[in-house]
């Protein structure tokens, strides 16, 4: 008995082991330098107070974020009900005290003493184990998805504030340009060279770009804030400036990404897993409505008889027991097992579900993504280059000509308006990246495209 309880104990351990190693290896399908347990500098206030690397950006939040550190304890608490449902039934120990003692020939019965241990049906505590240890795998994996939509919020929110730093930027560089252009045309506006709506044109659009400005700049707060919850940080604590994610297009069809995502995304793995563990509780059910065998020992003290010459006058008699369970009720133990059974239709219903939700997902986000990449496209082969060369004709020509400066301003707003959209699309690209990594459960391969 002994040794069956240390067996199961060494079996949770090396359990335990194995799974909790498996966390190591998590961050690394998401393209991360380093792992989840690296530890991360004890002070972050200044941390990211110059620049912002995303894969720093994610050990330290993978560090610090207390949903992480939940969904970590669950799985380490669901380790730790292995060795409980292994193990065999506590042993009842029993005394009992004659207030009126029996009188037997060998001498008065005063006390009783009983030890009883009960053992389940033959398989039952593997059963039960085996359950355990689906559980064990699906909260490990919940762990990882936990990991998974962290790292795909702190991505989303890391290129909106990119995207926004580099907005202002060229806002502001564009500003200043509009400001001097206001300057000239004014004066030119009094010494009668121009005409009063090149002055109120230069004006409304500076007046649309300092406007600009400030919807940026609070945007770009929000995005701190955001990106500070993620690291379980005050929402105050600045941050500097982003470092760009190269933008790289996938070379990836939407096959391939469904063909990963049905293989890898860790809810559908979570669902297999949970056939595996309604599985592996039908048999514990049909285990479960076996008879339980009861194994007891007693002893009685006795103390000395009357008669001094009394043969065994003062023997305790000691008594061995056996005894089993009748699982008399044949409704209630079939009703246990169809209870199992549809238990696992149920998540099998939900797999199937899952993987129809997924298909219909991906087609949508691929959908978006593929459009991003042509804008980003159409702005850098075509319409940039265009308005780049409109910009330097209206120059020369603002310069040359007497009267107008308005076609200059009109067409310098068009350039401003086709490199924000420009970073746009660059932004919206990379987010889609993102939602597809979560789709797909980690970092897409689209290695064996090249």
């Amino acid at each position: 008995m002994r040794e069956i309880s240390l067996r199961h104990q060494m079996t949770a351990i090396v359990i335990g082991s194995i799974l909790v190693l498996a966390v190591l290896a998590q961050t690394e399908a998401y393209g991360m330098t380093q792992t989840a347990t690296t530890a991360a500098p004890t002070d972050v206030s200044t941390l990211f107070a110059d620049t912002l690397e995303l894969p720093s950006l994610i050990r330290v939040a993978v560090d610090r974020n207390p949903k992480v550190k939940a969904a970590k304890a669950r799985w380490q608490a669901t380790i730790e009900q292995y060795p409980q449902v292994t193990a065999l039934p506590d042993p009842m120990f029993m005394y009992g005290y004659f207030l009126r003692s029996v009188e037997t020939r060998v001498g008065p019965q005063r006390h009783r003493v009983s030890f009883s241990q009960a053992f389940p049906y033959p398989g039952t505590l593997d059963a039960a184990g085996e359950v355990v240890k689906k559980a064990i795998e699906i909260e490990r994996v919940k762990h990882e998805q936990v990991i998974r939509d962290l790292i795909v919020e702190l991505k989303l929110s890391y290129h909106e504030l990119a995207y926004l730093q580099r907005a202002v930027e060229l806002t502001r560089q564009n500003h200043e340009l509009i400001a001097s252009i206001l300057t000239i045309a004014t004066a030119r506006y009094a010494e009668g060279k121009t005409a009063l709506n090149d002055v109120l044109k230069a004006q409304s659009q500076l007046a649309q770009l300092e406007y600009d400005l400030v919807l940026l700049e609070e945007l770009q707060r929000v995005e701190h804030a955001n990106i500070n919850g993620i690291l379980s940080v005050p929402s105050t604590m600045s941050l500097g400036k982003t470092v760009p994610v190269p933008y790289e297009p996938l070379d990836v069809t939407i096959a391939d990404v469904e063909k990963q995502a049905l293989a890898k995304r860790q809810e559908l793995r979570i669902a297999a897993l949970s056939i595996e563990k309604a599985t592996e509780r039908i048999a514990l059910a049909e285990l479960q409505t076996k008879p339980m065998l009861k194994f007891d020992l007693m002893t009685i003290e006795t103390g000395e008889a009357l008669m001094l010459d009394a043969p065994g006058s003062g023997k305790n008699p000691f008594s061995i027991g056996f005894g089993v369970t009748i699982p008399w009720s044949s409704l209630k133990n079939s009703s246990k097992v169809r209870e199992a059974q549809q238990n696992r239709e149920v998540v099998t219903a939900n797999k199937h579900s899952l993987e129809d939700e997924t298909k219909v997902a991906l087609r949508k986000i691929y959908f978006r993504l593929e459009n991003a990449r042509r804008l980003v496209e159409l702005y850098e082969a075509t319409l940039i280059p265009q308005a780049g060369a409109a910009v330097e004709v209206a120059e020369t020509w603002h310069q040359e000509g007497p009267k107008s400066i308005a076609g200059f301003l009109e067409t310098q707003s068009v350039w401003l308006n086709f490199n924000l959209a420009r970073l746009r699309a660059i932004a919206d690209y990379q987010q889609n990246v993102a939602r597809l990594e979560k789709l797909v459960g980690g970092k897409i391969d689209d290695s064996h495209n090249h």
